[in-house]
C-alpha cells in the first residue's frame, strides 16, 4: 500500500502560520484558531520533542473528528462490521492518523496559509479554502490551493473531516488505499485494525520518528 497517502494539508493545518484575509466566518475562525495553536506549541522552545509532540497530539485529537473520518474510509464495508469491530479500527484508525501527522511537523518551516473562504456545501458541512504561500517564490502567481473539509458538530464545535491539495481531495485517495486492502483480506475490518496497529508501531518507533 502507498502509507494510506499523504497528510500534507492537515499536517499544514498545524504547522504554517496564517494571514488572515477578511472577516472570518466562524468556520474560517476555527480554522485559523486552530492553525495558531499549532504554531504556537512548534515554537515553545521550552518544550523537548516528547512534550512538543504530545501537547500536538492532543491538538489534533480536537481539531480532527477521526471517527467520522474512519468510518468514511470503510464505504460499503461499514454495514457488515460488528460495533466492537468498528470501535477497535476507529481507535487504530485515529492513533494511525496522529502518528502520522506527528512524524511529519518536522518537514515544514517558513510557509504560511492564507484563508480565501469558505463555503457551506450543505448544513453544517463547510469548505475552507486556503493558499499555500511560500516565502521562496514570493511573487507567485498560482499559489498551491488547499481546501479543508470541516464539520459543524454543534454547540460552536467544529472539527476538520478532510483535506484537498489542489483539487485532491485526501479522503477520497484515503478510501481507495483501505478499499484495496479490505478487497485482498476478506473484507475484515479487523484486519485492517490490526495493520494499522502495526503500520502505527513502524510510525512511532526510532526509525518512524521523523
Amino acid at each position: 500500500m502507498r502509507g494510506f497517502c499523504s497528510f500534507i494539508p492537515i499536517a499544514a493545518l498545524l504547522t504554517f502560520a496564517v494571514v488572515p484575509a477578511h472577516a472570518q466566518a466562524p468556520v474560517e475562525t476555527f480554522v485559523q484558531q486552530s492553525i495558531d495553536r499549532g504554531v504556537a506549541i512548534l515554537k515553545n522552545n521550552s518544550l523537548d520533542a516528547a512534550a512538543r509532540q504530545k501537547q500536538v497530539g492532543e491538538l489534533l485529537s480536537q481539531v480532527l473528528d477521526t471517527r467520522k473520518m474512519a468510518i468514511f474510509m470503510l464505504g460499503a464495508a461499514r454495514e457488515k462490521t460488528s460495533s466492537a469491530d468498528l470501535d477497535l479500527y476507529v481507535d487504530a484508525y485515529k492513533a494511525f492518523t496522529l502518528a502520522t501527522y506527528e512524524s511529519q511537523l518536522d518537514g515544514y518551516g517558513g510557509q504560511t496559509l492564507k484563508v480565501t473562504g469558505s463555503v457551506e456545501r450543505a448544513p453544517g458541512d463547510y469548505i475552507v479554502n486556503v493558499a499555500l504561500l511560500d516565502p521562496a517564490t514570493p511573487n507567485d502567481p498560482s499559489p498551491v490551493p488547499i481546501s479543508f473539509r470541516v464539520a459543524d458538530e454543534g454547540s460552536g464545535k467544529f472539527a476538520v473531516v478532510d483535506a484537498g491539495i489542489a483539487g485532491i481531495w485526501l479522503g477520497l485517495a484515503q478510501q481507495a488505499d483501505f478499499s484495496g486492502y479490505l478487497s485482498q483480506h476478506g473484507n475484515s475490518v479487523q484486519a485492517l485494525g490490526t495493520h494499522l496497529q502495526e503500520a502505527t508501531a513502524k510510525l512511532s518507533g526510532p526509525a518512524g520518528a521523523h
